[in-house]
């Protein structure tokens, strides 16, 4: 007697369609209605995405700033780039002449903009299955020190879970993001606490850290904070990667960490390659406006697809695209003609140079004066001054935020009038500002406090 073959599901559903009925009926109930597994689930999607270019999205120790950036994004907006409208994507040069889109983009998990809640395991399960790939991962939120690397905390206690494996166990942000890494064409992280730490990895008046060692991707020289890839490679090489008396951080972490081991500065993790080679990619800020996450993340798909430059040939040496992070912020604000002639508001509401009032723009790097944050409409220097969040040593180096930096007084109006003739002036109150905060050091896993 011939053997039953196996059934092959095939379901009649775009997926557009599928993730609205998924939000309306609830996925669950709807594959216990049609019989499926989670395995038949990703088979069917995997069908029903032809050549797709999919997006992993991870919370962590988060706020969902950047998520509600990304959602508010305008050009190119969420709607445009899911249902394939043309891009105006500049300022990215194309190697191809004209694109009229770029093909099918899938953001195939986000564990607030998803419909169904739980999804991180059956998520990671596929990915690692090969089921999404190509995928680009995003990274949201500081990763934590669940394995005792810097604080030993209680057996089985953790500070952040992504959610449960099928046992009912807890999965791990850090498990989650390490095994997601292994297969990723290309990783982002978005925001200041995903980038360099941030808020989270600030330290008390005693220069004291918190219990959780909160951390970004890329290490931050300026605070001496190793970045989430030279953390775990640590971790796996004093054996301490084990929760609930299993190893989760195993041998595979040199597939994540690219041994040899380069600590070069300005840090380890900015040496971290991902499947296709390329290191972790910066958007940073806190947070970045939606147009500089969606279109660094569509550049990203343009690479995968061939289409334009690698994103290592864009960025700069904390990893920004230069095409956003090129330029001081105090190089795109309008307000920088008052400070070449020395004139300095008083008061909040005043038009002239806010420098006076505490504005870091001659220590960080952005477009926010120039391009506006919604639709070319507001930014942090419209209204107030810029606090440094798109740089390393955020926030602790460049506190008070409305306060005079920490630098001598600026020679007087004629001198300076003088000194822009001379081409000298440009970024003097970077020479003063960048004496305050030493020499970077290349973080190191002992000895950070």
């Amino acid at each position: 007697m011939e053997e039953p073959k196996p059934k092959q599901v095939k379901v009649g559903i775009s997926r557009r369609d599928f993730m609205k009925l998924a939000g309306i009926t609830g996925l669950t109930a709807w594959m216990v209605e049609k019989g499926l597994t989670w395995k038949d689930l990703f088979n069917m999607a995997n069908d029903a995405l032809s050549d797709p270019i999919n997006i992993i999205w991870t919370g962590n120790g988060w706020c969902g700033g950047n998520t509600i950036a990304f959602i508010d994004a305008m050009n190119p907006s969420v709607e445009d780039v899911v249902t394939q409208v043309t891009l105006n994507l500049q300022p990215v040069t194309l190697r191809s002449p004209s694109i009229t889109n770029v093909g099918n983009i899938n953001l195939v998990y986000h564990p607030i903009l998803m419909p169904q809640d739980d999804m991180a395991y059956p998520t990671m399960e596929a990915a690692l299955a090969g089921v999404f790939d190509p995928y680009v991962l995003v990274v949201e939120g500081t990763m934590f020190d669940e394995f005792g690397l810097y604080y030993k905390k209680p057996s089985d206690s953790f500070w952040c879970s992504a959610g449960r494996t099928p046992g009912g166990h807890v999965l791990l942000c850090d498990e989650f993001v390490f095994n997601l890494m292994k297969r990723a064409a290309l990783v982002y992280a978005t925001g200041a606490c995903a980038t360099y730490g941030g808020i989270p990895a600030t330290t008390n008046g005693l220069g004291q850290r918190s219990p959780t060692y909160a951390m970004g991707m890329l290490d931050d020289p300026y605070r001496g904070i190793l970045g989430f890839p030279a953390y775990l490679h640590e971790v796996y090489e004093k054996d301490l990667g084990y929760f609930r008396g299993e190893q989760v951080i195993d041998e595979d972490i040199y597939s994540a960490t690219n041994s040899p081991y380069n600590t070069a500065y300005p840090g380890p993790s900015y040496h971290w390659q991902s499947k296709l080679g390329q290191p972790i990619v910066a958007i940073a800020a806190d947070p970045p406006a939606g147009d500089w996450i969606m279109r660094t993340l569509v550049a990203g798909v343009l690479y995968v697809r061939g289409l334009a430059p690698p994103p290592s040939s864009t960025i700069d040496i904390f990893n920004r695209p230069k095409y956003f992070y090129g330029n001081e912020t105090h190089q795109n604000c309008p307000r920088a003609g008052f400070f070449a002639q020395g004139i300095f508001a008083k008061n909040f509401g005043d038009p002239q140079c806010t420098y006076s009032l505490g504005c870091k723009g001659t220590e960080a790097n952005s477009p926010a004066p120039r391009l506006g944050w919604v639709g070319g409409v507001g930014g942090c220097t419209r209204g107030g001054v810029c606090i440094a969040c798109t740089a390393p040593g955020f926030p602790d180096l460049y506190e008070p935020f409305y306060a005079p930096p920490n630098a001598p007084t600026l020679p007087s109006t004629t001198l300076l009038a003088a000194a822009v003739g001379a081409g000298i002036v440009v970024g003097v109150g970077s020479y003063f500002l960048s004496r305050r905060r030493g020499k970077p050091t290349v973080p190191k896993a002992r000895g950070v406090s």
